[in-house]
């Protein structure tokens, strides 16, 4: 495998960043390596404010500025001390940034600079990028109003509608559109503009065996298969918060109803399909939740549940 402590894969949204995050957090493990996927919605999260701290939504660009160095330089000293486990990241180093310095109208010299600074931290790291895009932008945003709703890009237009960007613009999802298409020309800018080990990918095909490969390749690692195991079937709540979680095979019902494959880890172990966080039987009564919790509290490290 390449040298590397540090994978990051950054696209717009809906380009299959968290998907392959989790594809590659699998195979690093079956090749024997140790992985830590930290998901854009980790938390707590080592590099990014928002999700912990609300009030860094709302700090001048100088603030965040210094408080994300710190944090950055933070998390690549911790990362460079573990020297066993490789990290992958999503939606950080661009994404995030992105949304800050659009939202502030921010000239891009300014965002790539602070791109940057922000990669010479975890240069040590010797960082490998994957950037999945689509040649055809509103091709990506069609499937994003597909995927998600109209009403779920009115929602992020909703949230961040007093921000500087927003005024003058359309209102609702058109406007948040036109954020899309900004984000996507800065993210391309970026990508040209970083001189470290990474590779392109373009997906307007959606062929992802393709794409996987390409990916393991570019790593180094082979591409191993599931181990072949089921986990107790059942449900499983948590009394304490009155969380159910429902396994049938390999499928498993959220507490918010939502279907989610399960892939086999081990005999005891399931991840769980695009979140960071695997399923752990101790014996058929119980069920517990490791790897890295999200926002969303059911998935909170090391909450039980019993079977009922």
């Amino acid at each position: 495998m390449i040298d590397t402590k540090l994978i990051m894969l950054e696209g717009l949204p809906a380009t299959g960043k968290s998907t392959n995050s989790d594809f590659l957090r699998m195979q690093l493990e079956r090749n024997g390596k140790k992985a830590n996927w930290i998901h854009e919605v980790a938390s707590p999260h080592p590099v990014l404010l928002f999700f912990e701290d609300p009030g860094s939504w709302d700090v001048s660009l100088d603030q965040y500025e210094e408080a994300a160095l710190k944090k950055w330089a933070r998390f690549a000293e911790t990362a460079l001390q573990d020297r066993d486990t490789i990290t992958i990241l999503d939606s950080s180093m661009f994404q995030a940034q992105i949304f800050v310095f659009l939202w502030n109208n921010a000239p891009y010299e300014r965002l790539e600079q602070f791109v940057h600074q922000l990669y010479r931290i975890v240069e040590c790291l010797h960082p490998s990028l994957f950037y999945l895009y689509r040649e055809n932008t509103e091709a990506t945003i069609d499937y994003l109003e597909q995927d998600r709703g109209r009403e779920g890009l009115e929602s992020i237009w909703e949230r961040d509608k007093t921000r500087p960007y927003y005024q003058g613009k359309p209102e609702g999802a058109e406007g948040f559109k036109y954020f899309l298409r900004d984000y996507a020309n800065a993210a391309n800018l970026l990508f040209d503009s970083l001189d470290c080990r990474k590779m392109p990918i373009e997906i307007s095909e959606a062929d992802w065996p393709c794409h996987e490969a390409q990916m393991l390749s570019f790593l180094g690692i082979e591409n191993m298969p599931s181990p072949l195991f089921l986990p107790p079937n059942g449900v499983y709540r948590n009394a304490e918060l009155n969380y159910k979680i429902t396994v049938d095979g390999l499928t498993m019902t959220d507490p918010n109803g939502d279907n989610i494959k399960l892939t086999p880890k081990n005999a005891n172990e399931f991840y769980v399909a695009c979140l960071p966080i695997v399923l752990h039987f101790e014996d058929p009564e119980q069920m517990a939740i490791s790897g890295i919790q999200i926002c969303e509290r059911w998935t909170t490290t090391g909450m039980r549940y019993a079977k009922e």
